[in-house]
């Protein structure tokens, strides 16, 4: 495990508007050599434009470590229609390795839910891992009953929360 300072400067929580892929190749790297294919997704995603983060509400944060190196992300897009209205997707959730344990993931949660306010009053998450499912019950998100919750979903999701507030944008 990683100290959070081991070079005398923490890790920085950024809100990504550009990505160098020389500085997000650990993180890629990491991902793929666990299985993960959903950070190869989001830079090609990025690459080709077809998922930048930047309709109203979206977001995609990342830790940055001293060396300028992603260290973990996770973002927030509009669920796509069919969707509800006011429904947001917490996606492409991961932390290196390395990092894990300082919690950094559960940090990067609250700054993505702070920036849902005002623009989301449901977000879903889609667990792959019991791990996964742990985690995001532990950030507030209920487990979806798929028999009680009978709408038509446009990609699979495991757990909702409701946000307080909303205010259609």
């Amino acid at each position: 495990m990683v100290s959070l300072a081991s070079d005398g400067a923490a890790p920085r929580l950024i809100r990504v508007h550009q990505i160098d892929p020389l500085a997000w190749a650990p993180l890629l790297a990491a991902s793929q050599g666990e299985g993960w294919q959903m950070l190869g997704r989001l830079m090609d995603e990025w690459r080709s434009g077809a998922n930048r983060y930047e309709q109203p509400g979206e977001s995609l944060w990342a830790w940055f470590d001293a060396n300028g190196q992603a260290i973990a992300v996770g973002g927030l897009n509009v669920e796509p229609a069919p969707g509800r209205p006011g429904t947001g997707r917490m996606r492409r959730f991961y932390v290196h390795p390395a990092w894990r344990g300082h919690g950094l993931a559960r940090r990067l949660v609250n700054a993505v839910l702070a920036s849902a306010q005002g623009h989301f009053s449901r977000l879903h998450v889609n667990c792959e891992s019991p791990e996964s499912a742990s985690f995001w019950s532990r950030c507030g998100f209920a487990p979806i009953d798929a028999q009680r919750e009978p709408i038509e979903r446009p990609a699979r999701y495991t757990h909702v929360r409701l946000l307080p507030q909303y205010q259609a944008a």
